[in-house]
Parts: structure tokens; C-alpha cells; sequence
């Protein structure tokens, strides 16, 4: 049991989504570090969205044996 059962809902609802876009906005900026490249690939790999990945691929002219294409349905 956390102490947060106990708690308002919404204002934890609340705090837990303000938790979550700083989470990824470190992430995002970590990933920048490594360049836009790397910080896209990352975004379109924890995507389970078969079009983002496409696009990425698309963007950065990237073909099945580059490091960094994604695999992805052209048909769906």
C-alpha cells in the first residue's frame, strides 16, 4: 500500500502526469546529448506506432542494414 491510496485522486493523478513530463523531458535531453539522430531514433523505437517508425526511416533515408532502421509494416 503506498500513501498515495489515501490521497486525493485527482491531485495524485495530477502530480504523477507533472512526474511524467519531467521524466521525459530529461529523457528527451539526454538523448539530445547523443544528437538528433540518436534523440528521433529513441522516440520512434519506444513508439509502438508503425507510422512514426516508417517516417523515421523515411526522413533519415535509412535502409534495412542501417544501424538505425526500424522495422516496420510499409502495407499497414
Amino acid at each position: 500500500m503506498s500513501f498515495l491510496d489515501n490521497e486525493n485522486q485527482m491531485v495524485v493523478g495530477a502530480i504523477l502526469s507533472e512526474i511524467g513530463d519531467q521524466l521525459v523531458e530529461n529523457w528527451l535531453q539526454e538523448n539530445l546529448n547523443e544528437g538528433q539522430l540518436y534523440a528521433d531514433y529513441q522516440v520512434a523505437l519506444m513508439s509502438d506506432n508503425n507510422y512514426l517508425k516508417g517516417r523515421f526511416n523515411q526522413f533519415y533515408d535509412l535502409q534495412p542494414n542501417d544501424e538505425y532502421y526500424l522495422e516496420w509494416n510499409e502495407e499497414a
